[in-house]
């Protein structure tokens, strides 16, 4: 069973974003996540506005995607509620901005 969303960390979350992020990120996302939770405990709207609030970028791994998606989502019930909403980047979306980064550089 996944961890519940108060029940993940910080060290979590830098551990899930590997070498890919910092601390510092790893504290804002933190903070981030925490702040949308705070708002409304609702499940939906907690993933709405960490998505809105861009806390999970397409080049994080996709361990640090689903730590964070499937602890907002881990007391949801399918058979009452449905399916959750979900949003995980396309490896298009990544090459994408891949592609972009390499340009700008």
């Amino acid at each position: 069973m996944a961890k519940r969303l108060g029940e993940v960390g910080l060290e979590d979350l830098y551990r899930a974003g590997g070498s890919t992020i910092s601390i510092k990120e790893a504290t804002h996302m933190y903070q981030a996540i925490a702040a949308s939770k705070a708002s409304d405990p609702d499940p939906r709207r907690v993933w709405k506005e960490v998505v809105s609030r861009r806390v999970l970028k397409p080049w994080h791994p996709h361990h640090l995607h689903q730590l964070v998606y499937y602890s907002v989502y881990a007391n949801w019930d399918v058979s009452i509620n449905g399916p959750p909403l979900y949003w995980f980047p396309s490896l298009y979306s990544l090459f994408l901005l891949s592609s972009f980064a390499i340009s700008v550089v």
